[in-house]
């Protein structure tokens, strides 16, 4: 199946192929302040994203220590994806961009020990990490890998 979406005021489009690769929330704080509470997000390589548009980079560093690239529309600021350094190739892509086309369902959660106290696990939770997790143990929960072949 295919998907596209939008920032809020249009300017900018993006479309991809394939089902994401990992549905996550990241609680850490750097999350808390950009998003206004844990990220929800959709895992994809970056080469399956295509974006149409101007796009602006803030980029930061992160908890791990490695940088996070926030792309956005100049226009309304909608983050449009994160590029983590630390998982080299792969964006992050907020899921409510596609709300209207994906059924939010994260099998991952990232900095636990971060998460708010007020917010709930959610039941499709298969693994929780109180930190970042590690590259290896992300990659052993990324799915749709056989879309890529």
């Amino acid at each position: 199946m295919s998907y596209s979406g939008s920032c809020l005021c249009g300017e900018v489009k993006f479309k991809f192929e394939f089902d994401p690769m990992m549905q996550f929330q990241c609680h850490c704080t750097t999350c808390q302040k950009v998003f206004g509470t844990s990220l929800n997000a959709l895992a994809m390589p970056e080469d399956e994203l295509y974006c149409d548009g101007e796009l602006q980079r803030h980029s930061i560093e992160g908890g791990s220590g490695s940088g996070l690239h926030y792309n956005y529309c100049p226009k309304c600021s909608v983050i449009m994806y994160n590029k983590p350094d630390l998982l080299d190739g792969m964006v992050y892509l907020p899921a409510g961009l596609l709300a209207d086309q994906i059924k939010f369902t994260p099998t991952v959660e990232l900095w636990t020990s971060d998460k708010a106290d007020w917010l709930e696990q959610a039941k499709s939770i298969k693994a929780s990490f109180k930190d970042n997790a590690t590259v290896e143990r992300l990659q052993e929960l990324l799915e749709n890998l056989d879309q890529r072949q």
